[in-house]
This record gives C-alpha cells, sequence and structure tokens, in this order.
C-alpha cells in the first residue's frame, strides 16, 4: 500500500468525525518547480502493553521506510506530479507518482504539497475533506538551509468513553513560499481493555537540491575568506621586504 494512504488511513475516520467543511478565497499557486527534489527521513514507533501483540499490517511498510525522496515531475495549472522513492531498510526501493492538486486537495498524495504562501487561518485546500485544515500559525524553524518561514498545521482529536480512551495528533509543516511539506508528526494513542498502544510516526526533510546544507555559517566563511586572504598578502608583503633589505 503507498506510503502516503498508509500514514492517513488509520487515523481518517477518528479525525474526519470532528471536521467542518469551510473554504477559503485565497488564491492557490505552486510553488514548485519541475526537476527540484526533496529528501526525507522517517522515524517509527510502535509499542504495546499487550507482550503478545504484533504490529497492524498497515503499519508493516510504514515501519520499514528508512528515507523518501520525491522529484517533481510536472506542474500543470494547480497540478502537481512527483516521483516518490521510499527506500526500505531492507535495501529495497519502491517507487511510486504522487499527484495533489494544491487547490483542491485532489490527488492521491494529500499534504505532500500544498499551495504557496498560504497565510494564518487559509485552508490547506478549498474543498473536500482537508478544507477545514487551516493553518494555525506561520513560525521561524530551522531546516536544511536554515531558518525559513514555515506554516503550522496541528489536527488533534480525543475521545475518552467507558473503557476506551483514543488520542491522535497531527502536525504538518509547509516551507510558506514553496508549499512542499518539510516535516509530518502523526500520533496515536489508543486505550481498550486497560491494554494501551501508541503510534508514532515522523518525517522530516534532511536534504534538497533547492535549500544546500551550509557547510559554515555566514560569519565562519567571512571570517575564513579574510583569513585566506590575508596569508598571501602578508607573505608578498615579507617577500618585498625582503628585497628591498638586500
Amino acid at each position: 500500500m503507498n506510503k502516503r494512504i498508509v500514514l492517513l488511513t488509520s487515523v481518517s475516520v477518528f479525525l474526519l468525525s470532528a471536521l467542518v467543511i469551510t473554504s477559503s478565497a485565497q488564491e492557490r499557486t505552486v510553488g514548485v518547480n519541475v526537476g527540484e527534489w526533496f529528501e526525507y527521513d522517517h522515524i517509527f514507533d510502535w509499542s504495546s502493553s499487550d507482550p503478545n501483540a504484533t504490529i497492524p499490517p498497515y503499519f508493516e511498510l510504514v515501519s520499514e521506510i528508512e528515507w523518501t525522496n520525491i522529484t517533481i515531475l510536472d506542474v500543470s495549472g494547480t497540478n502537481v506530479t512527483f516521483q516518490s522513492v521510499m527506500h526500505l531498510k531492507n535495501g529495497t526501493d519502491l517507487t511510486n507518482l504522487g499527484l495533489t492538486d494544491v487547490d483542491t486537495g485532489e490527488g492521491n498524495a494529500t499534504n505532500w504539497v500544498v499551495s504557496a504562501n498560504l497565510d494564518p487561518n487559509d485552508s490547506i485546500y478549498t474543498t473536500g475533506d482537508y478544507s477545514s485544515w487551516k493553518i494555525n500559525e506561520t513560525i521561524v524553524k530551522t531546516y536544511p538551509d536554515g531558518v525559513r518561514d514555515t506554516n503550522h498545521v496541528n489536527i488533534t482529536k480525543e475521545m475518552n468513553m467507558t473503557g476506551v480512551y483514543m488520542y491522535a495528533s497531527n502536525n504538518f509543516y509547509w516551507d510558506r513560499s514553496s508549499g512542499i511539506v518539510v516535516e509530518m508528526t502523526i500520533i496515536q494513542i489508543s486505550q481498550m481493555e486497560a491494554i494501551e498502544t501508541n503510534m508514532t510516526s515522523i518525517i522530516k526533510i534532511t536534504e534538497s537540491d533547492v535549500w544546500v546544507i551550509p557547510e559554515f555559517s555566514t560569519y565562519t566563511s567571512l571570517l575564513l575568506t579574510l583569513v585566506l586572504l590575508t596569508v598571501p598578502i602578508v607573505t608578498i608583503k615579507r617577500r618585498l621586504l625582503k628585497t628591498s633589505i638586500q
């Protein structure tokens, strides 16, 4: 099963029961370009207080992913098509095509790409189930290239009945200027008949050809440049002084 579907399927019914469909007049534009690629590390953890419990089948693939690389293949209007390569712990690569309309949210890769330049209270998509997911805040976060304006959405749902407790929290972060996802954190907690089950899935960007990971800070680079320039100048002056004395 496609990883993007797997991550959302298990909590979709639980979360969507709390959603109220709305829309936004914000103009939707694509902020990524053909040929750009983005790579993400995966962290997955599943546990149960039942010593005989095993990981559910719908989490098996997610638990084996080490990293994912997506490459933008096509941009047409508000539609973005990309190739995703999921690298598994056993060395296998799984390749899929993802499609998202950054206006309506239609496609099989929802939440990986949203419109560029959204602001707080804008919905991430204008129609469908996710049109009630609104940007909570625009914050500054540090990613591969340094600090960037990042749009954050948190969707949390909690249910507590006799003998049953369920908690689900989704945190999504998108680079504001491009609309590409830079981080996803999905947490699920359930307690039934005194058995507690926990799941955490974290996807975070580590590399991109758009944002180069800096080896030195701006100050360090400037200082290094001055040192490299100063050494030859001092050497030349010494040679000139020595020549004039002779």
